[in-house]
């Protein structure tokens, strides 16, 4: 897992990528293999993307051809998909536009207004994430109805008509059937304490202007997109505390820097952070992307012992973990490997009541407090929260 997972990053990066050709030898020489490269690369999402750079270097003939033709159909698959969401996405453009509706494209629907990856098919998607005013959440959502979207009920986005509603960063999502294709209409740009590092508000006035297809939209300026990939990469799902760094997630952060290291207020990004008192899992991002992805670090970013000791953290647990086993702890890792994921898991559940009362729990002022406190024991007997565990 950990070879196979430093090989990923060294073929995906866009710093590290120019040096494929002279590294497959070595990967066909590892003991894993080819074999083990794309079981990583699948639970990492990224096997589409290993196409698209293998074949923007001319190096697909170096790969077996069972794999070769796995990763294509992959590709292939995820192209149409893109191709799908692109197309509907135009659609949705055209009628927002009509209905007087602002909308701001968020994280892989941005890709589509600059072809940040180059090609449609490298980036895996789900779903198109929009975000509009509040105010224009009904309109919007009356549009999907009219065009025969669904409703996908979620429980965790049902308003309970406390304030710690507050929170919530997008309704039910809306599927159009018969296709892959699935949005979310977003009020607030992100959940919880990432939605407070980065409010609505802010990201409506640090937007620019683009187009997908020729239809405008709005998008995050290189600085603030750069701000919600941090932010998406490291709070909503517990990742920074669980050490389950995404590969998927760090490479998109990696390609804005490429793309728009000029562009880049490092400082502002750098405030946010503080704002929450995230400056250490910030940094520790930022140091993960030099050191997995070969990211030059910026200037003038002053990087202490605790975020290095913290991106040691991460780094080690993200190597450690076999995702695709459906096991915490893997058995056939070396003893020392198990201790350390022990140690890791620890963390996790250790810091874990923090995290619920900052985002789950979250509402502001003292006079809030009595709901916080009955919200969080809720969730603690709840047996769907402890499925998320």
């Amino acid at each position: 897992m950990k070879e196979a997972f430093r090989y990923l990053c060294m073929i995906l990066s866009p710093w590290t990528a120019k040096t494929i050709k002279g590294s497959i030898p070595l990967i066909q020489e590892a003991t894993y293999r080819w074999q083990g490269l794309y079981q990583t690369a699948e639970v990492q999402w990224c096997p589409p993307f290993i196409y698209e750079v293998l074949r923007e270097h001319d190096c697909l003939d170096s790969l077996p051809g069972h794999i070769r033709n796995q990763l294509r159909s992959d590709c292939l698959e995820n192209r149409l998909r893109n191709q799908l969401l692109k197309t509907e996405l135009v659609v949705i453009l055209q009628q927002f536009q009509q209905a007087g509706i602002a909308v701001v494209l968020l994280k892989g629907a941005s890709s589509f207004a600059d072809a940040l990856y180059g090609s449609l098919g490298a980036r895996t998607m789900l779903d198109l994430d929009l975000l509009v005013k509040p105010d224009k959440i009904e309109t919007a959502r009356s549009l999907f109805i009219k065009s025969g979207y669904e409703e996908i009920f979620d429980e965790g986005n049902v308003l309970t008509g406390l304030p710690i509603d507050h929170r919530h960063a997008h309704i039910n999502g809306y599927r159009k059937p018969g296709t892959p294709v699935i949005v979310e209409l977003h009020y607030n740009i992100a959940y919880g304490q990432g939605g407070r590092i980065l409010p609505a508000e802010d990201g409506w006035q640090h937007t620019t202007e683009a187009a997908v297809n020729g239809i405008p939209a709005l998008i995050l300026n290189p600085t603030y997109r750069l701000l919600h990939n941090t932010v998406h990469g490291l709070i909503p799902s517990c990742d920074y505390i669980k050490g389950r760094i995404r590969l998927w997630h760090l490479l998109e952060f990696a390609y804005l820097v490429k793309r728009y290291n000029n562009e880049i207020d490092w400082q502002a990004w750098l405030d946010a952070a503080a704002m929450e008192n995230q400056t250490t899992a910030f940094l520790a991002w930022l140091l993960l992307a030099n050191k997995l992805l070969a990211m030059p670090l910026p200037e003038g970013i002053p990087i202490g012992f605790w975020p290095r000791l913290q991106s040691e953290r991460l780094e080690s647990a993200t190597l450690l973990q076999d995702w695709g086993s459906g096991k915490s702890i893997n058995d056939r890792l070396p003893w020392l490997d198990r201790l350390c994921l022990l140690l890791h898991r620890g963390y996790y559940f250790c810091h874990l009541p923090a995290w619920v009362w900052r985002n789950v729990c979250y509402a502001e002022g003292w006079r809030n407090l009595p709901v916080r406190v009955g919200y969080f024991i809720r969730k603690v007997f709840s047996g769907r929260s402890w499925g998320k565990v």
